[in-house]
């Protein structure tokens, strides 16, 4: 304008801009969950009010939080656990913006599920490697009278292992304990109980030639013996599955009859360790 009040106008333009992020301050803690997949994850939150109540403050200068956008993306890796990355995207009217992560660990903590029994197997033998072998797969032991069922590793993929310890002797009592593993290292026992038992008699071939004894009754007849090696001596072959000849017990029981001569009848009973026995007669 002029002293005469005469005047001319010019403009200037004034751009007022929001470029300052949301403050975003603390963290989110760690979250744990039962799961077999990222899935499993929790859903996202989507308002500030969420966030903050998850340990997050939250502030931008010019957008109120109400207005303020909260947006996610998660990435996952590892197995046991996932770990779930969810990035939170803080967004404010002006699309400037702040990211705050959590980490959210998807656990497979879960043994597999085992019900039904196996029944008790009897077998014969003379050690605890008589025992049969033992089975390594689910399906098997499944056939055997178990059901098995893991909430996120498959029949085919659960290993199956063994171990056995054997108490006794007639029967040896196999106690065998199969684990069953998932693929996180959960797992849930099983137990087999296998009765190896020696049920067969000492095996006795030949005969034992009769004697004569000079005498006047039935004493006279000479004493008995208590050995395998005496018996083998007298013309009897003496063998045991699982006893060893020098174990094998000797007893004898005599019966007489008539006058001249006196019939004494020798009967030899050969016993095993598990009480099996065969006699043979003199």
């Amino acid at each position: 304008t002029d002293a005469c009040g005469n005047f001319t106008t010019a403009t200037q333009t004034i751009n007022v801009q929001d470029t300052t992020v949301p403050v975003v301050t603390g963290t989110i803690p760690v979250t744990n969950v039962q799961g077999c997949s990222a899935t499993a994850a929790p859903a996202a939150v989507t308002t500030v009010t969420a966030l903050e109540a998850m340990g997050l403050t939250i502030a931008d200068a010019c957008t109120s939080d109400a207005t303020l956008v909260v947006t996610s993306a998660d990435t996952s890796a590892g197995t046991c656990p996932i770990v779930v990355t969810r990035t939170y995207t803080i967004t404010d009217a002006c699309g400037n913006f702040t990211t705050a992560t959590q980490t959210i660990n998807v656990q497979d903590t879960t043994a597999p599920v085992v019900t039904g029994t196996i029944s008790v197997a009897n077998v014969q033998g003379c050690l605890a490697t008589a025992a049969p072998a033992a089975v390594t797969t689910v399906a098997a032991l499944e056939g055997m009278g178990l059901t098995i069922a893991d909430a996120c590793t498959s029949d085919a993929t659960l290993v199956v292992t063994s171990a056995d310890t054997s108490a006794g002797t007639c029967p040896i009592v196999v106690t065998r304990t199969y684990t069953i593993t998932d693929a996180c290292g959960n797992f849930t026992t099983a137990t087999q109980t296998i009765n190896v038992q020696d049920t067969t008699a000492p095996v006795v071939t030949g005969t034992i030639t009769p004697a004569t004894a000079e005498g006047c009754s039935a004493t006279a007849a000479p004493t008995a013996v208590t050995t395998v090696v005496a018996l083998e001596g007298m013309g009897l072959t003496i063998a045991d599955d699982c006893t060893p000849d020098a174990t094998l017990v000797v007893t004898s029981a005599d019966t007489s009859a008539g006058t001249c001569p006196i019939v004494v009848t020798r009967t030899y009973t050969i016993t095993d360790a598990c009480g099996n026995f065969t006699t043979a007669t003199q």
